[in-house]
């Protein structure tokens, strides 16, 4: 079974799991990246010639894919009726 047919079995309910976990996903991707900046800027004591980092949306969302994984894998198993 392709991922596309995978996706189209998929009930509603299950789309909104799916979708929910991505978005938790995101939002510790996020935090995760806001957390690495801070840090980065406190070992150069915020000095003015210090690189700027940004949060691009390749980044946020390529962390948020493997955040999710990690999610639906660790959740998959406790609960049964995850898809």
């Amino acid at each position: 079974m392709t991922l596309g047919q995978w996706l189209n079995s998929l009930s509603v309910l299950d789309h909104i799991i799916l979708l929910i976990m991505f978005l938790a996903g995101v939002l510790l991707s996020r935090i995760s990246l806001n957390a690495l900046i801070k840090y980065y800027e406190e070992k150069t004591n915020y000095s003015k010639y210090r690189k700027q980092f940004r949060i691009t949306p390749f980044s946020l969302l390529s962390l948020g894919v493997l955040y999710f994984l990690i999610i639906y894998k660790i959740l998959s198993v406790l609960f049964p009726f995850i898809p």
